[in-house]
Order: C-alpha cells, then sequence, then structure tokens
C-alpha cells in the first residue's frame, strides 16, 4: 500500500515536471509560429488572387493563417501533455502546407518559403524525427490539395508575389534568431546553475568536500612549485548529536548554517572553506605558516564560543564550541591523505583534551590551547 502511493506520487511529480516543460515549449514556439503562420498567408495569398476563389474558400486561408495559431496555443496550453499537443499542432501545419502548395499551383517562390518555415519549425522543435513526419504530412496535404484543385501550375512569380514574400523573408529569420539567442542565454544560465549546485553544499552554501578538495589539490600542486606555506584546519562542532537529540535536527541545521556564515564573514576570500561532512568543517589557509594558521583558528574558536544561535525554538538562541586541528603542509607528506591525517589527528587530540581547543600537529607532537571561560 505504501509503494503504491510512493509510485502514484512519483508519478504525479514527473506528470507535473513534464507538464512544466511542454508549456515553456509551448510559449518559446508560440511567437515565431504565430508570425511565420501570419506571414507566410501573406505569400500565399498574393499567389492565390489570380485565381477565381469562393469566399468560404478565403475565410479557410484567414482562418489557417491568423486564427489558427493562437487558437492552438491556447488548446495547449490547456491540454494535459502540452508539448505532444504542440507538435501535433506543427505537423497538421505541414500538412496544411502541403495544401496550400497545390492550390497555388507549386509557385515556386511562395511554395518553397512556406514549406521552409514550416519544415524549420519542425526541426528545431523535434530533430529529424519529426522533420520526417513533416515531409510526411506534407506530402499527404499536396495530395489533398491535388483531389479538390487538380494539376495546375503557377510558376509565374509576379512582383506581387515577390512583395508579400518579403516580410516573411526578412522578419522570420530575425525572430528565428532572436528566440535561439534567448534560449542560447538561458541555457547558459542554467549550465551555470548546475555548476553552482555541483560544488555548493544545500544546506550551508560552503563548497562541498568533492570541489572543496579539488580545490585543495590545485593548491597543493602550486605549493610544491613555489614552497609558499599552506596550512589545513579541520574544525568540529563540540556535541553536535545532543543539539540534534535536544531541539531536533531542523534546529541543528540552523546551527550549521549559522556557524558556515560565521565563518565565512571572518575569512579572506583566498581562504577556502568549505563542509566536510556532518557538523565537521575544512578550511585551507594559502600563503599561511603554522602559526598565523593556529592564530587563525584560535580567533575563529572564540568567535563561535561567544555567539548566540537563533534558531525557531527560541529568541535566546543556542550557544556551542568547536574544536580544531591544525596542520601546515610540508614535503613530509607524501600526499594529501598524509596532510589530512596529520590535521585530523589533532582534531582527535583537541576532542580528547576536552573539546573547545584548538591543537597543532607539529610532526606528531600536539600544541594545545586550553580554553577559558
Amino acid at each position: 500500500m505504501v509503494s503504491g502511493y510512493l509510485l502514484q506520487r512519483i508519478t504525479a511529480l514527473s506528470v507535473k515536471e513534464e507538464t512544466g516543460r511542454g508549456l515553456s515549449f509551448v510559449k518559446r514556439v508560440y511567437p515565431a509560429r504565430a508570425l511565420g503562420l501570419g506571414l507566410g498567408a501573406l505569400a500565399v495569398g498574393a499567389a492565390l488572387l489570380p485565381q477565381q476563389h469562393p469566399l468560404f474558400f478565403w475565410a479557410l486561408w484567414a482562418v489557417n493563417g491568423f486564427i489558427w495559431p493562437h487558437l492552438a496555443y491556447f488548446k495547449a496550453l490547456r491540454s494535459q501533455a502540452p508539448f505532444q499537443t504542440e507538435r501535433k499542432h506543427l505537423l497538421f501545419d505541414s500538412t496544411s502546407g502541403g495544401f496550400w502548395v497545390a492550390a497555388m499551383g507549386f509557385n515556386p517562390l511562395a511554395s518553397s518559403m512556406i514549406i521552409m518555415m514550416l519544415w524549420m519549425n519542425n526541426i528545431a522543435a523535434g530533430g529529424v524525427r519529426l522533420f520526417l513526419k513533416g515531409v510526411v504530412g506534407s506530402v499527404a496535404g499536396l495530395a489533398l490539395g491535388l483531389l479538390v484543385f487538380g494539376w495546375q501550375l503557377n510558376l509565374v512569380s509576379g512582383q506581387l508575389i515577390v512583395f508579400a514574400c518579403l516580410p516573411m523573408l526578412v522578419a522570420y529569420p530575425v525572430a528565428i534568431g532572436s528566440i535561439t539567442y534567448r534560449l542560447a542565454i538561458q541555457l547558459h544560465k542554467q549550465k551555470e546553475l548546475l555548476k553552482q549546485i555541483s560544488r555548493v553544499d544545500g544546506l550551508t552554501g560552503l563548497y562541498n568536500r568533492h570541489y572543496w578538495e579539488t580545490r585543495v589539490s590545485d593548491l597543493m600542486a602550486m605549493v610544491r612549485r613555489s614552497a609558499q606555506p599552506l596550512s589545513l584546519i579541520l574544525l568540529d562542532v563540540d556535541h553536535f548529536k545532543s543539539i540534534n537529540d535536544t531541539h531536533g535536527h531542523l534546529t541543528g541545521d540552523q546551527v550549521l548554517q549559522q556557524i558556515a556564515r560565521l565563518l565565512r564573514l571572518n575569512l579572506r576570500e583566498s581562504e577556502l572553506l568549505g563542509r566536510y561532512g556532518g557538523e565537521e568543517f575544512a578550511l585551507v589557509l594559502p600563503n599561511t605558516d603554522k602559526e598565523a594558521a593556529y592564530a587563525t583558528a584560535e580567533r575563529l574558536r572564540r568567535l563561535v564560543q561567544l555567539a548566540h544561535f537563533d534558531t525557531d525554538k527560541g529568541a535566546t538562541g543556542l550557544s556551542c564550541t568547536i574544536s580544531l586541528g591544525v596542520a601546515s603542509y610540508h614535503a613530509g607528506f607524501q600526499s594529501y591523505s598524509d596532510w589530512f591525517r596529520a590535521a585530523d589527528q589533532a582534531l582527535y587530540a583537541a576532542k580528547e583534551e576536552g573539546r573547545n581547543k584548538t591543537v597543532l600537529s607539529c610532526s606528531g607532537l600536539y600544541k594545545a590551547d586550553i580554553a577559558t571561560a
């Protein structure tokens, strides 16, 4: 029963997401499609004008060119599957285009322009597959038109047809270019957003572990070439489990968010801060030797100790402390793992000595700062 409910929820979310993408597609296609069909109708009308057609025929021409694209737009918006509905509308356009080609007597300029516009819409909306379906639709419409009008040829493109085609030849490519440009900008923004999401921890807004370690590897490679000092600080929130157990995980998350904000506001832009996992944070300090790194760690420890963290549980806020382990990079470390292990051992020593301490790793020896109230 539970699995059935979850399946229904997943299906509902998938349908909602698909509908959202379909509506976006419909809204993106609509302006160029309405413009193309409207301007295309002018070219078709110019080619049909010398022929003697009844009034209802011209009504059909007007509906197809000037009313249908708007009706199709609102129909697609109200559809449960907007994307599929709009693709069907595009295929209908291709079919009607073939019909009008037969009605025009295969006028070369107007016919090629109309078919070009319709097939361009198809390949832009659905690639080669929809394009081929559009070709089939155009052939079917052409066959229908031949049944209605018979075989006739109108191969002369006079000035009226040329001037009627000019708006389409000028305006439609500009409209397609504008849509393509906006789509490219949107895709670029989405790419940057995805890149940011892949780098950032969702809770704290700090770098996540994977991206932080990638940046640290780059810094280590630079240090090996330049011999500049580089230091690592690992810090852990003391008794964080008791915060979660006593006040709830939501309160614990709020504390982590505020600690992350406090740390970030009190660090230089070049200092690389990330959430390493759980309640543990990692900080790399470029151009910083072990004494300066130790001083920075102590400053951060005191800032957290004096802070009060606001939560939904009450206005007075919570207090907590952090323990820190510091290790400066040197040639004796064979890898990042060795360097991290030294800082981690210093952090472990800080916790073993009572927490709320900073411990500096010095070739296996540890220097501890005893916290004062």
